[in-house]
């Protein structure tokens, strides 16, 4: 994060000006959830609060849930590789979020299957961490283990963004080698 800030004055900015754009959108998003249950969604989001059961059954809850993931999607794919080409490419940020954009639509299917197997992993490990809880009769180690596994897990999950970039954006293919001069006699 830091190095985006000491590219330049230039890149800076441009990195200012997409880290607001998206807070602002995101705020947006949850402001529309906000509409479908009074807000509830948003507060357990983003302050945290009591889950209740009857909370999570409640169909305007869900409703805004499923509002604000269906809002989400298209937000994710505009900044999923946007500040990687403000700040490598030196693009504008308007035009990072076009080509973002277009190579998440190209590679949708990819992207679909990398999305999965990511939240299936996810699950798995969370799964894993349960059944040793369960198995070794102790209830409060879910919270000593799980902590770390997510912690491992997330800077997995973020280092594989930048092989989505690669694969997206870079041109692996070696440069054409150069045709031999002919012999002049």
């Amino acid at each position: 994060l830091i190095s985006a800030f000491r590219a330049g004055q230039q890149r800076a900015r441009a990195m200012a000006v997409m880290g607001a754009a998206y807070a602002a959108c995101f705020l947006l998003v949850m402001g529309a959830s906000a509409l479908v249950d009074g807000g509830q969604f948003a507060r357990i989001y983003l302050v945290g609060g009591q889950l209740t059961p009857e909370l999570v059954r409640s169909a305007d809850f869900q409703n805004a849930m499923w509002l604000a993931m269906a809002l989400y999607l298209p937000l994710a794919m505009l900044f999923w590789h946007a500040p990687a080409l403000v700040h490598w490419h030196g693009v504008t940020p308007l035009k990072g979020l076009f080509f973002s954009a277009v190579a998440c639509m190209r590679n949708f299917g990819a992207l679909a299957v990398y999305v999965l197997s990511w939240a299936g992993l996810f699950f798995g490990v969370g799964l894993v961490v349960m059944i040793l809880t369960v198995t070794l009769g102790a209830p409060e180690l879910i919270n000593t283990l799980m902590f770390p596994a997510a912690m491992l897990m997330a800077a997995m999950f973020f280092s594989s963004i930048w092989f989505t970039f690669r694969d997206s954006f870079v041109d692996d293919e070696p440069a054409a080698e150069p045709a031999p001069e002919s012999a002049q006699d």
